[in-house]
């Protein structure tokens, strides 16, 4: 009895070392946003995306529709943010990447690139959802046409101001 006692003491004694320790800032989640933009022009703008965090660092792999009748804005984000006090709960970040995009409707189409920088605000609810507030500024844009060797550049910054729901 004795020696069953102590090997059932020795392997939850060595289970509970061999575990790692667990990091409060370390999460995950695939989410859902609604918002307005790219401004001046108020467009609904939805997107899906992926997030992960760890510590300072995450990163935010997105993809965005825009759209009105005469024109439709498909972009993919690829994103990088700094969490300036990692704490799930509520944290403030900045982040920077890339945004191609195509944009297609009664005007020609254009392949589009731009460099991107948000800012943002994560939180979780009272029952652990992860939510975030956020800015994403689009500058400049680099806009190129299938039969036009010209890159035409728009220096005016687009804007679209979101609201994510993660699940």
């Amino acid at each position: 009895m004795k020696s069953k006692f102590i090997s059932v003491f020795l392997l939850l004694l060595g289970s509970l070392i061999a575990q790692e320790p667990l990091d409060p800032t370390k999460q995950q989640f695939g989410y859902m946003s609604v918002g307005v933009g790219p401004l001046p022009v108020l467009l609904p703008a939805f997107a899906g995306g992926y997030r992960t965090q760890s510590g300072h660092h995450g990163a935010d792999l997105s993809l965005q529709v825009s759209t009105v009748v005469a024109f439709t804005q498909v972009k993919a984000n690829l994103l990088y943010h700094y969490y300036f006090k990692p704490n799930t709960t509520s944290e403030f970040y900045v982040g920077a990447g890339v945004g191609p995009s195509y944009l297609f409707g009664r005007t020609k189409e254009h392949l589009l690139i731009s460099p991107e920088v948000v800012f943002g605000k994560q939180y979780q609810t009272d029952t652990k959802d992860p939510r975030f507030f956020q800015i994403q500024l689009s500058f400049p844009t680099f806009a190129f046409r299938a039969h036009d060797p010209q890159c035409h550049i728009f220096y005016f910054p687009l804007v679209i101001f979101s609201y994510g729901i993660g699940f």
